[in-house]
């Protein structure tokens, strides 16, 4: 079918941890999208008085502070290895992101492309927000070895365990790059996404079929 495309381009960026995320969205940026980060939104969200109030409800005055948000290592051993918190926390945070990508996405410009970088897009049931979903992963090695100046292998394991499989993503993906080799490679791969969703923002008639 087609349709006309008045609006913006939703890009869903996402992958494993330590896969070049982060690096993608820089280069999305850099080619002339619009650009949001789900790890900034969270951020933001934590400094929110309804939503201190809620953490510090559930889990106690501990982890949150009269001005700097939420201390988000208490709050991750908080929900470690506790499953009905850390579902509680979700069903809390992740409606409140959704809502601040579809805000993003509506107050862009008329034809512009939007790449918003999900780390927990499949699981968190943001797909169906975006016109094109792009997955960037890497062998877990190389993974592993680019996350060490953030966590432990252990800590590596357990954030590695609530994503979906790379699987997973690569299937339910409409592009997928492994970002196994030189950075240019990456590079080369955003642009191409980028000029493909610049393809959907067309006119019905140039763009022809879209999804």
């Amino acid at each position: 079918m087609t349709r006309e495309r008045p609006h913006a381009v939703a890009v869903g960026l996402t992958g494993g941890i330590g896969a070049g995320k982060s690096t993608a969205l820089r280069f999305f940026a850099e080619s002339g999208a619009l650009t949001l980060s789900a790890d900034e939104v969270v951020h933001q969200l934590y400094l929110r008085a309804d939503v201190k109030q809620a953490l510090a409800e559930r889990f106690g005055l501990g982890v949150t502070g009269p001005s700097a948000g939420v201390d988000r290592g208490r709050l991750a051993n908080a929900v470690r290895g506790r499953p009905e918190q850390l579902a509680w926390l979700e069903s809390l945070v992740h409606p409140l992101v959704g809502e601040e990508i579809l805000r993003f996405i509506g107050e862009a410009p008329a034809g512009a492309v939007v790449v918003c970088e999900v780390p927990l897009l499949f699981e968190a049931g943001m797909d169906g927000l975006f016109d094109l979903v792009v997955t960037v992963e890497a062998a877990s090695e190389a993974r592993r070895r680019r996350s060490t100046h953030s966590f432990g292998p252990d800590l590596f394991g357990e954030f590695e365990a609530l994503q979906a499989s790379s699987e997973r993503r690569v299937a339910s993906s409409d592009l997928a790059f492994v970002n196994d080799g030189d950075v240019e490679h990456l590079h080369a791969f955003v642009r191409q996404a980028y000029e493909r969703a610049r393809s959907l923002a067309a006119p019905a008639g140039e763009a022809g079929e879209v999804r």
